[in-house]
């Protein structure tokens, strides 16, 4: 649940006629997952916590989910005050929907250990998840300042309705304590993820003026920059970060983001590969390569890295966006339709998805269906795809 830019595809500019999602074309193909045996006998278990959960990621990275979440909780029942496979466990219950057995498992984590932040904030995202907002809020606020907490504060306090008010007190809480980098960083993060890119920066430049070595200021930095589209300079502080933290997953990925931006694509190859390497059981960097699989016109590449992201993470939006995208553009619609509804289980209410459903059931000639997801989509945080449900809404049939 980190931070991430998230796919390219994510980032896309509207294209003139409609919406664009991934790259050009594609369609389907069964996922090869690796072989499930391994060198350790499954009635072994691991001897360290930090053995238990590098065989539950290769078994996840392998495409077995199900496989590392049951060897896993085998290893966490004889070890009930490991905080590291614990969390991981229930980050696993989490990919796999289980969002009772996560919460569970989180909440027996903080009854040792009732400070742990990253726990609160995976707690935070089960609560998130079934709209208990007030309890996420909780779990979020008792995070701070873990990665993720400020984006998924706000978007649950736009779900609450009182962003402005909760917004007023950060703004009052960074002009009180002009020399707290935490203080600056915070607003600047809200204001990002509120699409207000020109003045996150103001705030997450002082962040960085304050605390010039911080990894997370630069790479926070760096990526609002690429919402600007001043991609040298978020190149540049992205690269400072990598400096700092060689091995930092969401900076590789947002890295390779800014050089797909520059039209570098061998070099974001590059870098996403080495990101999947550092966490091969997460699904942003084969996400990302897939987009330039689609780029190359290699759309059953592609589709075979959408389908390896969601083995590893089914919760994964983005996979969703594009999969559907390359199946719409191939008019495979009934996959296309699959594929943006699924999506829409995992992301309730996602503005882009349903514009690009509709657009799915628009190409059918099913105009009904289509005007209610145009609808649905009226109501999106991004802008390009409000307007594009407004333009297409218009020009259906009546």
């Amino acid at each position: 649940m980190a931070s991430v830019r998230g796919s390219v595809l994510a980032a896309v500019a509207l294209a003139a006629v409609t919406l664009a999602c991934a790259a050009p074309a594609r369609a389907q193909t069964a996922v090869t997952h690796a072989n499930s045996g391994d060198a350790r006998s499954q009635d072994v278990l691991p001897s360290n916590p930090g053995q238990a959960v590098s065989e539950a990621r290769a078994t996840v990275a392998g495409g077995h989910l199900d496989l590392a979440v049951k060897a896993l909780a085998l290893y966490v029942a004889g070890h009930p005050h490991e905080i590291e496979p614990a969390r991981y466990l229930g980050d696993l219950y989490y990919r796999q929907s289980d969002l009772a057995a996560a919460e569970r498992t989180f909440q027996a984590i903080l009854r040792y250990a009732p400070d742990d932040r990253e726990t609160h904030n995976r707690l935070g995202g089960v609560y998130a998840t079934q709209d208990r907002i007030g309890e996420a809020i909780e779990q979020f606020q008792e995070s701070i300042p873990s990665v993720g907490a400020y984006p998924n504060l706000t978007l649950l306090h736009i779900r609450r309705g009182d962003l402005a008010i909760w917004e007023s007190d950060l703004r009052h809480d960074a002009a009180t304590k002009p020399f707290d980098p935490a203080a600056q960083f915070n607003i600047g993060q809200v204001l990002r993820y509120e699409r207000k890119p020109l003045e996150a920066v103001v705030f997450l430049e002082r962040a960085l003026d304050l605390s010039p070595s911080s990894c997370e200021v630069l790479s926070e930095l760096g990526s609002t920059y690429l919402d600007l589209g001043r991609v040298d300079r978020a190149i540049g502080l992205l690269e400072r970060c990598l400096s700092i933290s060689p091995e930092d997953y969401p900076a590789l990925v947002n890295l390779g983001d800014a050089y797909v931006e520059k039209g570098a694509l061998d070099r974001a190859h590059t870098l996403f590969e080495h990101a999947n390497t550092v966490r091969p059981d997460r699904s942003e960097a084969l996400i990302d390569l897939g987009y330039i699989q689609d780029s190359e016109h290699s759309w059953e590449g592609a589709v075979r890295l959408y389908l390896r992201a969601l083995a590893l993470d089914p919760l994964a939006r983005d996979a969703y966006v594009d999969l559907g995208c390359d199946y719409r553009d191939h008019h495979l619609y009934a996959l296309a339709e699959a594929a943006f509804i699924k999506g829409l289980s995992v992301s309730p209410g996602d503005g882009r998805l349903h514009y690009l459903l509709g657009t799915t059931y628009a190409e059918q000639g099913k105009s009904a269906l289509a005007r209610g997801e145009y609808k649905l989509a009226l109501g999106s945080n991004e802008p390009e795809v409000a307007s594009a449900a407004g333009r297409d809404l218009a020009a259906l049939p009546q």
